[in-house]
């Protein structure tokens, strides 16, 4: 059965609502990573990592960065080593003058960024419950009636109900960092590598990652994009397994961002 959604606005099958909540594949099971490569989904060299995190609720946080939020950037490794972070990924969008994460950051129930009105930035997270949130955020009174205990910030819909939700097919091609669920409740983290600079193997455009989203391959039910460009990085087990281009040149190197998607 699909997972019971709450609509809390007007929608159809192919215009996401304010915001949905879906039932996780449970929090009491034990979390397990399944980790694929896919080799040269961007180009020669640009390979694509898709993580399927079976019982991730429980396991999920929204990370500040290892300074904390306005305090400075930290690379997505340091981030996540401070945290204890078996897997992680760059998360959502940062002023880089001062170090502040933009718009929602919710970090073991509290409140941290509360720019609710950031825009059409979705945020991604996780209630007490073990159920998924997707959406916009209205404030920090539902914040605390839905019991949310992680959330982030990122920018806009890519999958809506298993549908490419993207309104254009061109735009600018560039590394992506995607994050969502799928039918089962599972956690999906869809990393592609690019370079933005670079004369081919620039990464995909927005319209182009949510058609992988949405593949039977991995299966999206719902999905949003996060920072992405010289940004996207993604770790696991302590090293960073994608190739990060910090300048957006063929050069490998971590940018140091705000917030990070962390699976304990």
């Amino acid at each position: 059965l699909l997972p019971l959604l709450l609509l809390l606005a007007a929608a159809t099958s192919a215009s996401p609502p304010r915001l949905v909540m879906v039932p996780s594949d449970g929090v009491a099971q034990p979390r397990a990573v399944n980790l694929t490569r896919l080799p040269d989904l961007a180009g020669k060299g640009r390979d694509g990592l898709l993580a399927v995190v079976s019982g991730g609720a429980a396991a999920f946080e929204a990370a500040p960065p290892a300074p904390g939020c306005g305090s400075g950037l930290a690379r997505t490794s340091v981030t996540a080593d401070k945290h204890n972070c078996t897997l992680a990924a760059n998360g959502g969008p940062f002023d880089m003058k001062n170090g502040l994460c933009i718009g929602v950051l919710v970090n073991g129930g509290k409140v941290i960024m509360d720019n609710f009105n950031a825009g059409t930035n979705a945020q991604f997270g996780v209630t007490n419950n073990g159920e998924w949130i997707i959406g916009q955020l209205n404030g920090t009174e539902e914040v605390q009636k839905l019991g949310v205990r992680e959330a982030m910030s990122g920018f806009g819909w890519l999958v809506y109900n298993s549908t490419n939700v993207v309104a254009t097919k061109g735009g600018e091609r560039a590394p992506r960092t995607t994050i969502g669920v799928d039918k089962q409740g599972r956690l999906i983290i869809f990393e592609v590598d690019g370079c933005e600079k670079c004369p081919d193997g620039k990464g995909p455009t927005l319209y182009e990652v949510a058609e992988l989203l949405t593949d039977e391959k991995i299966g999206a039910l719902h999905a949003i994009n996060l920072d992405g460009g010289g940004s996207s990085t993604f770790y696991y087990n302590g090293e960073v397994i994608d190739t990060p281009t910090c300048a957006d040149i063929p050069i490998k190197c971590q940018r140091p961002v705000a917030t990070v998607v962390c699976i304990h």
